[in-house]
């Protein structure tokens, strides 16, 4: 619904504070319009020539076919941000701000980052000064996952929160938290766990090169000697790629004996010594 026409009053005061006074947008006032009616009415002053180039506005540069395809493939080709775009200049002449808006505008970027944006919490003025408070005194020493648990929002934001109040936690401080504690035990099991996938994945190498290696002496005109493995009972060939020697040193003279136990027998071995070791430590 339109709202009430201008009068010639209202427009000579709206002259007067634009051409002789000089206000920008922020500090024109007009009784009963708003900002936005305010900007308007300068607008349509400026197109009919009454401001005597007191305000020439900011002209709009309509984005072209090339930039609109450019920032297509960026963000679906590439997944760039608005941000990284606009840091970079791969468009010429246009904001972070001006990119965020038509990635919107033509539904670009990633739909996950969207939908996030979408379903992130706003903050009332009211919720936004008992956040503040809390994290100045009942939430002073709490972790900021336990924070936006409790506030429903996200990490990120509460820690933006903390760094403007001048309060986030200190080194000692974050590190004590029980939040932090229980992620660095997650931490850790989950890098044993991947460090043991890792050396299972090389033994099972590691059997498959000796096998192969075996099969080709086999077929060799001239095999080496043959050893068999006192545990598992295969033969092998005596060499240092299939048993282990120790090289004993005594003054000028060495003497170098070779294992009766193979090499795949052995890394078993020592995995059940290890395993038994850290049992005997978990009992104690």
């Amino acid at each position: 619904m339109p709202g009430e026409y201008w009068t010639d009053e209202q427009i000579n005061s709206l002259l007067q504070q634009i051409v002789i006074e000089q206000k920008p947008l922020p500090q024109l006032y007009v009784s009963g319009k708003s900002t936005a009616a305010i900007n308007n009415q300068r607008r349509r002053l400026k197109e009919a020539g009454l401001l005597q180039q007191a305000f020439t506005g900011r002209k709009l540069v309509p984005w072209s076919i090339c930039e609109l395809r450019q920032l297509e493939k960026l963000t679906r080709e590439y997944g760039f941000s608005a941000a990284f775009i606009a840091q970079l200049q791969l468009i010429p002449g246009r904001s972070r701000y001006a990119i965020s808006k038509m990635i919107g505008r033509h539904g670009l970027g990633d739909p996950a980052v969207r939908e996030r944006a979408r379903a992130a919490r706003r903050l009332t003025e009211e919720q936004r000064h008992a956040l503040e408070d809390f994290l100045r005194h009942e939430g002073r020493l709490q972790s900021c996952a336990q924070v936006a648990g409790q506030w429903g929002l996200a990490e990120q934001t509460v820690n933006a929160y903390r760094r403007r109040l001048g309060v986030a936690l200190s080194w000692q401080e974050a590190r004590s938290s029980q939040e932090y504690c229980r992620y660095q035990k997650m931490r850790r099991r989950l890098f044993q766990e991947a460090l043991e996938e890792r050396w299972a994945q090389w033994r099972t190498q590691r059997e498959q090169r000796l096998r192969a290696l075996r099969s080709q002496l086999n077929a060799s005109p001239k095999p080496p000697a043959r050893r068999r493995c006192q545990e598992c009972g295969e033969d092998w060939f005596a060499m240092r790629d299939f048993f282990y020697v120790a090289v004993r040193q005594r003054g000028t003279s060495k003497r170098s004996s070779m294992s009766r136990t193979c090499r795949l027998c052995r890394s078993v071995q020592r995995a059940h010594s290890k395993a038994r070791a850290g049992n005997v430590s978990l009992a104690a």
